[in-house]
């Protein structure tokens, strides 16, 4: 027979564990995040590393734009950190972001390079072949004004040129996923795929 003093030292002890085992899964999530957020920073560092003649700055993401028209990032470093418009933003990988758009104090907006406003002097680099890759209101990016005669494939890299200033040359931008167009045809189509994960962005690098 179970008395009453024993099933509410059941219930107590069960209510107990549940709460341990709350504490243990919400430890357990606050290791991984901060092993992730490490381990990301450490590639940051290794881009930071890789180019030596570049200074930095260190910024984290800290909102979007909620329209669903601009690809707009805000980060936590502004006019007080010396940012500037137009100064190139960088990922691991060395890989482009974007560009800083508009400077506050203390915060700033990185236009990313999948905006309709965004246009990245660019080369690819298996067939040396130059162009602008664009963003657009669909949030695909596509290099314009690639000769026909170009051999370009699926899968080519997509770098900076260098070209127009604003960027160094040699960041990543993506890779090729798609070619159109004919003979008749002055221009192929080329469509890219960003390499940045830019809809995951955490922690990015300016260059200043």
């Amino acid at each position: 027979v179970t008395r009453y003093g024993d099933t509410r030292d059941l219930t107590s002890e069960n209510e107990t564990l549940r709460l341990e085992n709350e504490r243990l899964n919400a430890e357990l999530a606050r290791l991984r995040e901060e092993t992730t957020r490490r381990e990301g920073l450490d590639r940051l560092l290794e881009t930071k590393n890789a180019l030596s003649n570049q200074e930095f700055i260190a910024a984290s993401v800290i909102s979007r734009d909620p329209g669903n028209l601009r690809q707009l990032v805000a980060i936590n470093r502004g006019r007080n950190d010396g940012l500037k418009v137009d100064m190139p933003i960088v990922t691991e990988g060395q890989t482009l972001v974007g560009t800083i758009a508009r400077v506050e104090d203390d915060h700033a907006w990185v236009k990313l390079v999948t905006d309709v406003d965004s246009a990245v002097s660019a080369l690819l680099l298996e067939s040396r072949a130059q162009g602008v890759v664009a963003g657009s209101y669909s949030r695909e990016m596509a290099m314009e004004f690639v000769d026909q005669n170009a051999g370009v494939k699926e899968g080519d890299t997509v770098v900076t040129s260098g070209q127009g200033g604003t960027y160094p040359a040699g960041l990543v931008i993506g890779k090729v996923t798609g070619v159109e167009g004919s003979r008749q045809e002055l221009f192929q189509r080329v469509t890219v795929e960003p390499l940045a994960s830019l809809s995951k962005l955490e922690t990015v690098l300016i260059m200043i």
